[in-house]
């Protein structure tokens, strides 16, 4: 598993010298605007993720890669330690960058930038792993194109239900509630986890989030495993 996963972060290694400049100039402009970076951060981390599985379906790498002896659950298992690998080096870009521009804000006289805390990081985390936990089933069960397309429906109809990507409508992280915090980026996922923090404080905060990202990666890959059984090469 672990050989699965090296081969994950070469084959990951290709596109980061190519997108990670790309990546870290557009970045730079969006924190201009504010929370909007979040998203940023999001989609780049999983349009990474989606590329390592793209290189090994370009190259119809997984007959080879089942002629070796590893179990499907081994490279399921492999994949997502990978994910989280990815999830890990975003959030790192992501602070490193955020950092910048809070820097550079505050020496020109502005206040540190609230969407450059520790409660928006533990968003990140909750927020990636739900997107991996739903795209790697979907994935290992349909394989690149049908897996991207079913994990596409179900990821815009999750934003649609939970308002995760948009304003809240109503309840927690609605303008005016008295529950929205100004400067999270909006969506009932941001708002909810900075409610978290601030009710309960940073450190259970996190651990709450991490247990709730931890948990669904396991069911996530439970799932993954039994799907991938059933695929056919």
């Amino acid at each position: 598993m672990l050989k699965l996963f090296i081969k994950d972060l070469r084959v990951g290694a290709i596109f980061l010298w190519a997108v990670v400049p790309l990546y870290v100039v557009t970045a730079l402009q969006v924190s201009r605007f504010g929370a909007g970076f979040f998203w940023v951060n999001v989609t780049c981390a999983s349009l990474l993720l989606v590329a390592v599985s793209m290189v090994d379906w370009k190259n119809e790498a997984e007959p080879f890669v089942h002629s070796l002896p590893v179990t499907r659950a081994m490279v399921v298992r492999g994949r997502y330690l990978t994910a989280i690998a990815v999830g890990l080096l975003s959030l790192a870009i992501g602070a490193a960058i955020g950092a910048a521009r809070g820097t550079s804000l505050v020496m020109q006289g502005e206040p540190w930038p609230r969407w450059m805390a520790g409660d928006v990081g533990l968003a990140f985390a909750v927020v990636f792993a739900f997107i991996a936990s739903v795209y790697l089933p979907c994935y290992f069960r349909w394989g690149f194109g049908k897996g991207n397309a079913a994990a596409a429906l179900v990821l815009a109809a999750a934003g649609i239900a939970a308002d995760i990507v948009g304003p809240a409508l109503t309840g927690a992280g609605a303008p005016g509630s008295g529950l929205f915090y100004e400067g999270v980026p909006r969506g009932q996922v941001t708002q909810g986890v900075a409610h978290l923090a601030a009710r309960y404080g940073m450190a259970p905060a996190g651990l709450i989030v991490v247990g709730l990202a931890a948990v669904l990666l396991w069911v996530s890959a439970q799932v993954a495993v039994r799907a991938y059984r059933r695929q056919e090469f």
